[in-house]
């Protein structure tokens, strides 16, 4: 399953303001933990958005955070969404 594909099957869990609107659709866990999500999900219509499946990092404090064109998104930043 390709990264659109998943990104396209999926609702959205969460979102950040930033990158003109991220929603993050998924994560994968494993040895390693991957996020999926779109950005530019709210500007500029389809044609804008783009897919991603990022490793999720740690900094020096254990907080969890994934890059995106070289931006530092912290899960903390993130806002749940469908509670």
């Amino acid at each position: 399953m390709t990264k659109r594909e998943y990104c396209e099957s999926r609702e959205s869990i969460a979102y950040y303001s930033g990158l003109d609107g991220l929603e993050i659709k998924g994560i994968e866990y494993g040895i390693e933990d991957y996020v999926y999500c779109v950005s530019g999900a709210w500007y500029g219509g389809k044609a804008a958005r783009r897919f991603h499946c990022v490793k999720i990092r740690y900094d020096r404090h254990g907080e969890p955070f994934f890059k995106i064109h070289g931006y530092k998104i912290p899960f903390a930043e993130c806002l749940r969404m469908g509670v």
